[in-house]
């Protein structure tokens, strides 16, 4: 008995704390010099343990490593470390991860220690011989590098903070600087300047008076150089700002009115910058007329040469791994019925502009289109279909799709009236045509199609939050227009402040027989009060479970907060959409009825593979809605929500083994499956105006017919390629292209998804 009750804690134990995640990482090579394919030795270490070691200038993927941090080095066959990233390890997920490689350093380490070829003769000879040791943990490597030293006899200082001397000699100055920036809605360096006493902008906005000198007269530099204007140079590249307003040093001496000097991001900040938005992608030397190509060679998605730098932010994506059904019996998530990615995928791609990899959730992919209709029977609220398909990437693999809908909203039932608070940001960053003015005309197309009890009211953050309108019903449309119209950008962004006093009006003037509703519509560019993603989850959870919903709807492009709006609609019972036109615009408020009324919350899904016929499977997306099987039957436990008519889909991959050994007692006692049953679903589900679940449980016979999926294939295998995946198996850009090219589409979303694949040949 003692050693029963030991050896069924020890397994406890082990299945409690033996997380494991994995880490991939990929190298950006200038392709114009030439490697090994094993010249990069990539080293992971947790403390003094060298957990993973391998060489390559590929992608490589360390698996089986515990999660938590761990330290990652990279370096030129095992002799100069150019890289070190603390990596956080996710279980069950892969993290990636990038390197920009600084070709000179191979070139110096693969032409030999203290080879050197310098094309200016006047530096040759002028160098030293040193040795540099490298440690990892206080321990000595047992490596060496000995290379020739140059000796630089000039070094210019480009940027100094409290300098022990005046290079200036008394000039009037004022700096403002980065942090400073942030704070402000301004957007250009021609707004910013103003913000120094003696500085007023001229009234056509092209510059700037300076102690009352003519704008004219005034010099612009960037990062050193003279310039005729500041026009095109955006707020988010500007690192600080600096006015001369008086004493003008020499070296500015033909200058008769002011100075102002503007300084760029550090390249090494841009080129974090660009890591972060673009990971493996790359800038096209050469750009066609196509919005986004790809490298047949390197099978990466590259943007037009005329790309601009983006500051658009993503919730980070680790992407789930392989699991066996045997460590990993149970798959559990709640569903997700967002369709930003998708919306946001094809705005950048009409754009060419590049698109980052954590904007492509494959999950949203799928979800934006019409997948083959699930049968309810009359008293179903949601009912599911589980079926096999082929896989276009892995041919030897299979995939299991799962397809979840809800009933539509009965025809002879009229619809619950509207308690809507409309929660606009009017901040500076929303004066673009594709953010205030688009919003304005979609909310106006909106409640023209309102019915006369319904109620909506409005309020606007920017530095300060307000009621713009009080709840009015929509018997009185002017009223609401004609708030909808004195909408006008200005200030800086205080979204908590907004939210708050959004949740105020939502629960002063609640209704259980209303459908009560915040719609929050920004660019989630929050830069006072409350702004990280951590703060306003901890504060919009509060709020989920009392009868108020919350929709987020993103606008505009360059500092498009995406992590922050999915955050907000996640955790307040919403759902999240980018809108990107007034077609979008009006099929998400109108087209859709169930994206404005639920029918059922808190819905997830629980899948298991048979062992005996399933080696390893792998959830394509979902990789944020994840949780412990444990969570499943918790309805304390936050799932997603549901609307009239709303469709979700779930898709793995799965590999396929007949049976080679026998069966254990374990395994055997373990399973909930049958001997003929390949994969076993669970629903669970709240009614939406009941509190206790409803559980429902389908089968997968491991002899039903395997389905030529064309749709799911084309979307998945789009989507893992511009996510670069290492799961992308033998898809290609040739490949893609002919399965679009032999595709044949139903609808305008379809179509259009052909199209863009068709445009990369």
């Amino acid at each position: 008995m003692k050693f029963a009750l030991a050896l069924s804690t020890f397994f406890f134990l082990s299945n409690v704390y033996s997380q494991t995640g994995g880490v991939v990482v990929s190298f950006d090579l200038d392709p114009s010099f030439s490697i090994s394919s094993d010249s990069i030795s990539v080293q992971i270490w947790k403390d003094s343990t060298l957990l993973f070691k391998g060489m390559t200038v590929q992608n490589v993927i360390a698996r089986e490593l515990p999660a938590g941090k761990v330290d990652l080095y990279c370096a030129y066959r095992d002799s100069f470390f150019v890289f070190h990233q603390a990596v956080y390890i996710q279980n069950n997920q892969l993290v990636y991860t990038s390197f920009e490689v600084d070709s000179s350093l191979l070139a110096i380490q693969k032409t030999g220690v203290g080879k050197f070829s310098y094309s200016d003769a006047a530096i040759k000879g002028r160098t030293t011989e040193r040795s540099t040791y490298y440690y990892i943990d206080g321990h000595r490597l047992p490596t060496s590098l000995t290379t020739d030293m140059l000796y630089i006899e000039e070094v210019q200082v480009m940027s100094y903070r409290t300098p022990l001397i005046n290079r200036d000699g008394g000039s009037c100055c004022a700096t403002i600087t980065r942090e400073d920036i942030t704070r402000l809605p301004s957007r250009t360096a021609y707004e910013i300047a103003p913000t120094v006493g003696g500085v007023n902008a001229t009234n056509d906005l092209l510059g700037v008076n300076i102690r009352g000198a003519r704008a004219g007269q005034n010099a612009y530099y960037i990062d050193g150089m003279r310039v005729n204007s500041l026009d095109g140079i955006p707020k988010a590249f500007i690192q600080n700002t600096q006015v001369i307003t008086g004493g003008v040093p020499a070296c500015y001496g033909d200058a008769t009115g002011g100075i102002i000097l503007v300084e760029g991001k550090s390249l090494t900040s841009v080129q974090a910058e660009r890591r972060r938005s673009r990971r493996n992608f790359q800038d096209a030397p050469q750009a066609k007329n196509t919005a986004i190509q790809l490298i047949p060679e390197a099978n990466r998605y590259v943007a037009p040469i005329e790309n601009q730098l983006s500051f658009d932010k993503f919730s980070e994506i680790y992407e789930n791994d392989f699991l066996s059904p045997l460590t990993a019996p149970n798959s559990t998530f709640g569903i997700d019925v967002d369709q930003a990615s998708w919306t946001y995928i094809k705005t950048m791609f009409s754009l060419g502009q590049t698109i980052h990899r954590d904007a492509v959730k494959l999950e949203e992919m799928l979800n934006s289109f019409k997948h083959a209709e699930v049968e309810l029977t009359k008293d179903e609220l949601i009912g599911v279909a589980v079926e096999r398909s082929n896989c276009a990437w892995n041919p030897e693999n299979e995939l299991v799709t799962i397809r979840v809908r809800a009933a539509d909203m009965p025809k002879d039932q009229p619809r619950k009236f509207h308690n809507i608070v409309l929660l606009v940001d009017v901040s500076g960053s929303m004066s673009g045509g594709n953010k205030l003015p688009l919003l304005v005309q979609g909310f106006k197309d909106f409640v023209k199609g309102l019915e006369q009890g319904d109620r909506i009211s409005i309020v606007t953050y920017a530095g300060q939050s307000g009621v713009a309108l009080k709840p009015t019903t929509c018997d009185h449309k002017e009223t609401i227009y004609t708030a909808l119209s004195g909408l006008v950008s200005g200030g800086s962004t205080n979204g908590i402040g907004g939210i708050t006093t959004a949740y105020e009006l939502a629960e002063a003037y609640y209704n259980s027989e209303f459908n009560n509703r915040i719609i929050l519509a920004t660019d989630g560019d929050f830069n006072v009060g409350i702004s990280s993603t951590n703060e306003l989850e901890k504060y919009i959870s509060k709020k989920r479970g009392k009868g108020i919903y919350l929709t987020a709807l993103g606008f505009g492009m360059g500092n498009y907060r995406n992590d922050i709006l999915e955050t907000l609609a996640d955790r307040g019972d919403g759902n999240h959409f980018y809108i990107n036109d007034l077609s979008t615009c009006d099929k998400v408020l109108s087209g859709d009825i169930g994206n404005l009324i639920n029918i059922a919350r808190d819905v997830k899904l629980n899948v298991e593979f048979n062992p005996v016929y399933v080696t390893s499977y792998r959830l394509i997306g979902y990789e944020n809605r994840l949780m412990p099987a444990q969570d499943f039957a918790n309805d304390q436990k936050d799932g997603g929500e549901m609307g009239y008519g709303h469709s979700v889909i779930a898709v793995y991959e799965i590999t396929r083994e007949k049976e080679t050994k026998t069966e254990s007692h374990f395994t055997q006692t373990k399973t909930t499956f049958n001997r003929q049953e390949l994969a076993f679903v669970k629903l669970r589900y709240k009614p939406f105006e009941d509190s206790t679940s409803i559980e429902q449980k389908f089968s997968l016979e491991e002899s039903s017919e395997i389905m030529k999926n064309d749709l799911v294939n084309l979307v998945a295998g789009f989507g893992l390629m511009l996510r670069n995946s290492v799961f992308k198996g033998e898809m290609t850009n040739e490949k893609l292209i002919q399965l679009a090219k032999e595709f044949k589409p139903k609808n305008e979303e379809e179509i259009e998804l052909k199209k863009m694949i068709l445009s990369l040949d």
